[in-house]
């Protein structure tokens, strides 16, 4: 058997040819189990190491007790997911179809369910051309109980692998179920296999899409390399003997907003040389792959650094707070105090220097009390121009008004007029801060009010970081989808269309967030 022509990665395939790395019949049914080729070749290649390899236990691993053939449980799966297969593919009462596409980063959905699989397939190819699919999965649903099959195959409809997150398969196939130690993902991603790479700290990767994870084309550096540490790689086989999330290592990627970043790059033999052209914020991987072999200083990536992110300021807004590189308010440079300013501090009641010429220390208390702070750390942001404090009285001031209006035993004078007091001192009203930075209309603020149960103060205060209005309208936008998705007749297309129209509003004022959009359902 070419054991090699099952990973997924050319480069990673072709470093194991080149050094001639073998694995034991078991651990080659892994490899096969994780490659992208067709489901039809993988059982192939399981069927003839059943019949032309010798059987042997399965591992002990963090999951599974050993079991005595390997043989056994590799036909077991052969068996269950052909029957899976069948079931897809057959037509039946109570059954619709429904798909996604993973398409530049973003998920496409059907607009529409469909009868068969074919007529499923169909439509993807009458809606995307071949080139803009990552991979595409096609769910068979059953209407009348909690129940679903998906599977993933490619855009000639060849089936690659059978998705592991459905609902009902104890339903569906109970005496699978009952089987002792059965598991249909075990030689996918419940064990691990040694495949060593080529790359090197500092190399410039991708990487390639690999059914059953969701990932698209991926440019980062690589900042670690474990599959050459012995000591670690003794801990995996001989120790709690791993599984498929031990094939990760750690890169640094570029985020939107143009920022260096560490995070896991998982499914190392998916990994493959990236040698396309790195433009805009990305170029900053190419000298951060300097830094790391060691062929640049420091401070030369630090300034090329710099120089990319002018460049990318230059028509995109930058955020102070982005993703990994949170800093806060206390620690930020313009907030450090010098020995001058610390001594006007003890002067002024505890008062900073640009808060003492604009609030008393009653107001600074009152906010304080207001958002379970502290008077100190509670003027950073006041210092700054009053960040979400602002919308903080703004909403205040908003609840309070209708509290009078409705005859609400709720009602605090005194609290009005205090907000009223500190976001005058800052040269607001409330109508004109909400026209200037709220970017949402009163409908939208009343369904964030309703959506999370809280106050339109609360509300108001989120307005100062964009990303906890984006962060609730997501998981709103994930629920509907949830429920778009498994036909429940609590799904609110209204419902989700305002919590778009909401993240689309604060993309106006946040530009680069992290987004998950579709058009809302019919």
């Amino acid at each position: 058997m070419d054991i090699y022509s099952f990973i997924n990665s050319s480069d990673v395939a072709a470093h194991c040819r080149e050094i001639n790395k073998t694995w034991n019949p078991f651990e080659m049914a892994v490899i096969v189990g994780r490659s992208n080729r067709p489901i039809a070749e993988k059982h192939a290649a399981w069927r003839e190491l059943i019949a032309d390899y010798p059987d042997m236990p399965t591992p002990k691993n963090i999951h599974y007790d050993s079991y005595d053939s390997f043989h056994k449980k590799l036909a077991e799966i052969i068996e269950h997911e052909e029957r899976v297969l069948a079931r897809f593919k057959m037509p039946e009462q109570g059954t619709v179809y429904t798909y996604k596409v993973l398409r530049d980063k973003y998920y496409g959905h059907s607009d529409s369910v469909f009868n068969s699989f074919e007529k499923a397939l169909a439509d993807i190819k009458d809606s995307y051309k071949r080139d803009e699919t990552s991979f595409i999965l096609i769910k068979k649903i059953f209407v009348d109980f909690d129940g679903e099959i998906g599977i993933y195959v490619d855009y000639d409809g060849n089936i690659c692998s059978l998705s592991f997150d459905g609902q009902g398969y104890n339903k569906l196939f109970p005496d699978f179920a009952s089987l002792d130690g059965f598991d249909d993902r075990m030689f996918f991603d419940m064990f691990y296999a040694d495949i060593p790479a080529p790359f090197k700290r500092g190399d410039i990767l991708c990487i390639r899409p690999n059914l059953g994870w969701g990932e698209y084309n991926i440019v980062f550096v690589l900042a670690s390399v474990r599959w050459d540490n012995e000591e670690w790689l003794s801990s995996v086989r001989n120790g709690r003997n791993g599984d498929g999330s031990d094939l990760v290592e750690w890169g640094f990627f570029v985020d939107e907003d143009g920022l260096l970043f560490g995070d896991h790059a998982h499914n190392h033999d998916s990994f493959e040389y990236y040698h396309g052209k790195l433009e805009g914020k990305e170029t900053l991987l190419h000298y951060v792959s300097l830094y790391l072999k060691d062929e640049i200083s420091l401070p030369s990536l630090l300034t090329m650094q710099c120089r990319i992110i002018l460049q990318h300021q230059l028509d995109n807004d930058f955020p102070i707070q982005a993703l990994n590189c949170y800093i806060p308010e206390h620690l930020l440079a313009e907030n450090r105090l010098t020995p001058e300013e610390k001594e006007h501090v003890e002067k002024n009641n505890g008062l900073m220097p640009r808060v003492a010429d604009k609030l008393s220390i009653h107001q600074v208390e009152f906010l304080a009390k207001e958002t379970g702070s502290d008077t100190q750390s509670i003027q950073f942001p006041l210092i700054n121009g009053g960040g979400y404090l602002l919308g903080k009285c703004a909403g205040i001031i908003h609840d309070e008004n209708h509290y009078s209006k409705t005859n609400d035993s709720r009602f605090n004078y005194d609290r009005r007029a205090m907000a009223k007091m500190i976001l005058e001192s800052y040269g607001h009203t409330e109508d004109e801060w909400i026209d200037k930075h709220a970017m949402l209309t009163e409908t939208q603020i009343d369904f964030l009010a309703r959506e999370m149960e809280f106050s339109h103060e609360e509300v108001m205060s989120w307005i100062g970081d964009f990303r906890d209005v984006f962060g609730g309208c997501l998981g709103i936008e994930k629920e509907e989808e949830k429920l778009y998705e498994s036909n429940d007749i609590r799904h609110n297309p209204d419902r989700l269309k305002m919590a778009q129209e909401i993240m689309s509003a604060v993309e106006l004022v946040w530009p680069g967030h992290p987004r998950c959009m579709r058009k809302p359902n019919d």
